[in-house]
């Protein structure tokens, strides 16, 4: 009965957060957009733009305040997971009510969402090609004016326009509605991936299944990147993973095959999975290590993607689900939670600034590889240790 105190303190705090962080993220709203005219919202929306944009440094605390109690939730969460005290079905719960709290929040922290929605846009309003046009060929439709990255055209894959087609259709070219149906995307994704990674840890680790929802379900760049920004990569995650299940089942090869060309087929990058795929083709005796050799390969391109253009959090998601699946390794546990809250904290530096000068762009890299340095520390005593009790 004990344990049920600190779970619920933790509940009402996570919950909290949450609820703050939904609030929070509309101080960012671009100032072109208007998303309702309901006297109520657009008091309160005032009242967020003051402090997003006029009061910088506080902002950038509160943020900075958020990503704290997130990370300080989620790592007592998994503590309770590691004791026995919260399973499956409580991470279950707690990923439903984060879907439903950050559901209707700003994507805050990045515009790709506006991107996404304007690639369909151009496809079925405009009626030609997003990889031949791009937003700024379009000056007089009012919905470039709340767009960044306007000059590029679609660089995704072509299995994404198809998802994101009949989101667009069903908008019915109400920005706020097309809008709500691209988070509603994300929370599917963000659902199907914890449940896939659930399945998956109760076929070959039943003892961890908590611990590795955990890792993935509640780890606010999860959270963030997934629920608040909805970027694409948590879809591509959901696609990998129901192809992992299905390869699991070795009876639904194809289908797994399908999911992962599916995946790749988004943003590319989970393409780094077919030569596993190949070796491992869903025998048991190989699953381990196919997870360890599908996270070097993923790790191998998302670091390629942060060399070529910059480490942007998202990237990490796709790595992120299959560390989830590896629940028991520590060091990835902990190198994982460093530096998912190294890459959050690249948000921050801008937040207090308003610009990306050369200022900014310098701390935000301080901050992103500084989160590293102590798992270095506690990796080089534990190697110390180590050595002395061999040498004794």
């Amino acid at each position: 009965m004990t344990a049920k105190v600190p779970l619920k303190g933790a509940y009402v705090l996570f919950v909290l957060t949450l609820i703050g962080l939904s609030i929070y993220s509309y101080s960012q709203i671009d100032l072109n957009l208007t998303l309702s005219s309901v006297p109520v919202y657009q008091s309160v929306q005032r009242q967020l733009i003051l402090l997003g944009y006029y009061h910088r440094p506080v902002s950038a605390l509160i943020y900075v305040a958020f990503l704290v109690l997130l990370f300080l939730t989620e790592l007592h969460f998994f503590k309770m997971a590691r004791r026995g005290d919260l399973g499956p079905h409580g991470v279950w719960k707690l990923s439903l009510v984060s879907s439903l709290l950050l559901v209707v929040s700003y994507p805050a922290f990045s515009h790709d969402l506006f991107n996404y929605i304007f690639d369909a846009r151009i496809l079925v309003t405009h009626k030609l090609s997003p990889w031949q046009f791009t937003a700024l060929d379009f000056p007089d439709d009012l919905w470039t004016r709340f767009m960044h990255w306007t000059h590029r055209t679609y660089p995704y894959g072509p299995v994404w326009l198809l998802i994101t087609i009949p989101l667009y259709a069903a908008g019915l070219g109400k920005f706020t509605l097309t809008l709500f149906w691209f988070k509603i995307l994300a929370v599917i994704s963000y659902l199907a991936s914890v449940k896939c990674i659930q399945n998956l840890l109760k076929a070959v680790d039943s003892k961890h299944v908590a611990q590795g929802m955990v890792l993935f379900a509640l780890n606010p760049l999860v959270l963030i990147e997934a629920l608040v920004s909805a970027h694409i990569d948590i879809t591509m995650t959901a696609f990998l993973l129901v192809a992992l299940l299905f390869a699991s089942k070795r009876k639904r090869l194809a289908g797994s095959l399908i999911f992962l060309a599916a995946s790749a087929g988004i943003k590319y990058v989970t393409a780094a999975a077919l030569p596993v795929w190949i070796w491992w083709r869903g025998k048991p005796e190989r699953f381990l290590a196919a997870l360890s050799a599908l996270l070097l390969c993923l790790s191998a391109a998302t670091a390629g993607a942060m060399v070529l253009m910059e480490p942007l959090p998202w990237y990490f998601i796709p790595v992120l689900a299959v560390i989830a699946l590896l629940p028991t390794k520590k060091t990835l546990q902990t190198l994982s939670v460093a530096l998912s809250f190294g890459l959050l904290l690249r948000y921050a530096p801008y937040l207090y600034a308003g610009d990306y000068s050369d200022w900014v762009r310098s701390v935000r890299e301080i901050l992103t590889w500084s989160a590293l340095l102590p798992v270095a520390v506690l990796w080089g005593l534990r190697r110390t240790k180590l050595k002395k009790r061999i040498s004794g």
